[in-house]
């Protein structure tokens, strides 16, 4: 991510509002999934869009369990950090 000049936390909360139509002003680094409308269906697609996007398999179960959109950031910092499994 930070190739493309954007920091993880940027892509996702574009990501969050462009292609999920969440609403802007709920996304934040300190809203909760709830705050933000990230229900079940929104981690599912976001799930999708990661691993289409970047090729990094991120459960859903990993996403529904971050406390607050920054906390989702975060994990897909991390999971991008990591080698691929071979």
């Amino acid at each position: 991510m930070r190739a493309t000049g954007r920091t993880v936390y940027e892509w996702l909360r574009e990501t969050l509002v462009d292609r999920l139509r969440l609403p802007e002003d709920a996304v934040t680094a300190q809203a909760t999934a709830d705050a933000a409308g990230l229900d079940s269906l929104a981690v599912t697609e976001l799930s999708m869009i990661v691993q289409e996007e970047w090729g990094v398999a991120v459960d859903e179960d990993e996403l529904a369990a971050c406390a607050t959109v920054g906390e989702v950031a975060t994990l897909l910092e991390q999971r991008c950090q990591q080698p691929a499994a071979r």
